[in-house]
């Protein structure tokens, strides 16, 4: 009886060794990206439609930053006021250093950055800029 509790004894030991091992390794592949955070440079009205256009196509903001060295692209986060309420959060990559978004009857919009780079096939982001609001366009 005593052999048998040695062995599963040992056998615990050994499978808890693996999966401490295990867990090392996956933590060391999620780790945080060492990346800054970009500096927003502009956020400005870039189009505000014309009046030989139909005026469903509204106005458009281009926010641009600076480049973060090591950076692979950017996820830029941001949402519009449209009658005086703020639609949900819109998330897009790129690899450019400036994002324009367009709205039909945006009364403000906001946006922010944030720099990633990939390793061992996955984004790692950085954190993220500051918030920018645009002004009201009207």
């Amino acid at each position: 009886m005593k052999k048998v509790m040695k062995k599963g004894m040992l056998w615990c030991l050994i499978l808890m060794l693996v999966l401490t091992f295990q867990s090392l390794s996956a933590s060391a592949a999620t780790k945080k990206a060492n990346l800054k955070a970009p500096t927003v440079s502009n956020w400005k009205k870039t189009w505000d439609g014309s009046w030989n256009t139909p005026k469903s196509d509204g106005v458009e903001y281009t926010i641009t930053w600076k480049k973060v060295a090591g950076a692979s692209g950017y996820q830029v986060k941001y949402s519009l006021k449209e009658s005086g309420v703020w639609t949900k959060y819109y998330f897009t990559l790129t690899k450019k250093c400036s994002y324009s978004i367009a709205g039909s009857s945006m009364d403000k919009s906001k946006a922010r950055v944030r720099a990633y780079k990939v390793v061992n096939g996955k984004k790692q982001y950085g954190p993220w800029s500051k918030t920018k609001v645009s002004v009201k366009w009207w």
